[in-house]
């Protein structure tokens, strides 16, 4: 997979952060590996941050094919310890981060929608925790972010796939729209933010980040 950093010139102070593994977009422990040290070098000018797939997907969960390739245990801790830092990054990243979904976002990957300040999804997007049929037992971190308790143990324990409406009807993301008005959504909202008083916004991020019930990093 490839994490390709866009800052568009009719876009000042929005950063976008595009991932691309074919056929599946499966998350690779480099690709979270560059999510963190992007968002851990952002400069003064960056206001928010947009985080999209192209292809077939958003994710497909941890890259399990790297982690059977690695040695001994490798692969797991490799994938367990840069998803840990790439979502404490995400929720401790100064100015906003945006994470667009379309069509499906399993394992890591909600691990990635659930430490950001929005997100959104396509109405046919299927969300699944794929943990438990993985041999590993993270994303409830991120998952008690969006869910109520009983909602989450039982999406968990099933490993069964859920709706982004009703995700959304349960309150975990944003907004739910036809993948036609995906992308045009986060630019406008992204642009939105870049147009307030940067240092504000960030104040702002800041201070809901303090006072927020969960921890991101201490969970992980």
């Amino acid at each position: 997979m490839t994490l390709e950093v866009q800052r568009p010139s009719d876009s000042p102070g929005v950063v976008r952060l595009v991932l691309s593994n074919p056929p599946a977009n499966a998350t690779s422990i480099e690709d979270l590996r560059s999510i963190a040290d992007t968002l851990e070098s952002l400069t003064e000018d960056d206001k928010v941050i947009v985080v999209s797939s192209q292809g077939k997907g958003f994710s497909a969960g941890g890259d399990l094919k790297e982690m059977e390739g690695l040695d001994g245990h490798e692969g797991i801790l490799g994938q367990c310890l840069e998803s840990a830092r790439a979502c404490t990054a995400i929720s401790r990243c100064p100015v906003p981060v945006i994470v667009v979904v379309h069509d499906y976002c399993l394992g890591v990957g909600i691990e990635l929608v659930g430490s950001a300040d929005i997100a959104l999804a396509n109405e046919a997007a299927l969300f699944q925790w794929t943990e438990i049929d993985n041999g590993t037992i993270g994303g409830a971190a991120q998952g008690f972010r969006m869910l109520p308790s009983q909602v989450l143990r039982h999406l968990m324990f099933t490993a069964e796939p859920i709706t982004a409406r009703d995700l959304w009807v349960r309150g975990a993301l944003t907004e739910v729209l036809p993948i036609a008005d995906l992308d045009t959504r986060a630019r406008e909202i992204a642009q939105t933010i870049a147009s307030k008083p940067p240092n504000l916004v960030r104040h702002l991020k800041a201070s809901m980040d303090n006072i927020e019930e969960l921890d991101v990093e201490s969970a992980m």
